[in-house]
């Protein structure tokens, strides 16, 4: 088939292992930029033979800010995003081509597919992070804004709106996490950049907020979100969960604290 104009941007670490199912499952891409951030491993020689633009980059905290680099200098103004270790369904792929033929909607920015997670290859059916998730797969970069946020930094312009897939089977397959210390060291260099890029955002937070914290997360992550029917895994990730968002909360108010010291009167 003919492949759609499409430019693919790839961020990479050392991901050899997982990274030639990715990008072989983006192959209807016209254009596929393979950023790796000094790999030790054969992902570069991976990514070259599949096809892919290679660029190397210095290692920086998160995939968005290579996004908000790089995602209005490609060939391409419609812009797939994916992470090494997801895999697009077939009928995921079937579906852009189908969307492409029919034409997409001026007024639309981005679209929204359900997205799959798994932990050890096993589907996570609840937490967070289990059941149908739904996820930016596709935007148009002049519709479109990106900004080096950790986890929030993803903006549909003015006068734009979203085009969302519901159907599970068009959906991104996301191989999460093989392992604890994996999931551990991943959160770990998430959280260097949370506090500040919560504060960005608008979030604020108490020390009341933070002490009731863990017992709150635990609840949304293992009641509120169907943790229990991951059985054990599911107790394990609930508690890294409320682990996380209190961390995560903690940060933020080391960052309210220093704007508020820091602050002229």
């Amino acid at each position: 088939m003919k492949k759609l104009n499409i430019s693919a941007i790839v961020v990479g670490y050392n991901e050899s292992a997982i990274l030639k199912s990715c990008l072989q499952s983006i192959s209807f891409c016209n254009e596929i930029l393979y950023f790796d951030l000094g790999s030790v491993d054969d992902s570069v020689q991976i990514a070259k033979e599949l096809g892919a633009l290679v660029h190397h980059h210095e290692k920086v905290p998160g995939c968005e800010w290579i996004h908000a680099k790089f995602a209005n200098s490609t060939t391409y103004e419609w812009v797939l995003i994916i992470d090494p270790d997801e895999v697009v369904d077939k009928d995921l792929e079937l579906e852009m081509y189908r969307q492409f033929e029919n034409g997409i909607g001026d007024n639309i920015g981005a679209i929204k597919v359900p997205c799959l997670f798994y932990y050890k290859d096993k589907r996570l059916r609840g937490t967070p992070w289990g059941g149908l998730n739904k996820r930016i797969f596709l935007i148009h970069n002049k519709r479109f804004l990106f900004t080096p946020v950790v986890h929030v930094g993803r903006k549909l312009l003015p006068g734009f709106i979203y085009l969302d897939i519901n159907i599970e089977t068009q959906c991104s397959h996301h191989y999460w996490m093989t392992d604890f210390n994996m999931l551990l060291e991943k959160h770990k260099r998430y959280l260097k950049n949370e506090g500040e890029s919560r504060f960005k955002e608008g979030f604020r937070t108490s020390v009341l907020k933070i002490v009731t914290s863990p017992a709150r997360q635990f609840y949304y992550s293992f009641v509120t979100k169907k943790g229990y029917l991951d059985s054990f895994l599911g107790v394990g990730l609930s508690i890294f969960w409320a682990w996380y968002q209190t961390a995560a909360s903690l940060e933020l108010f080391r960052v309210q604290r220093k704007t508020k010291s820091n602050k002229v009167i």
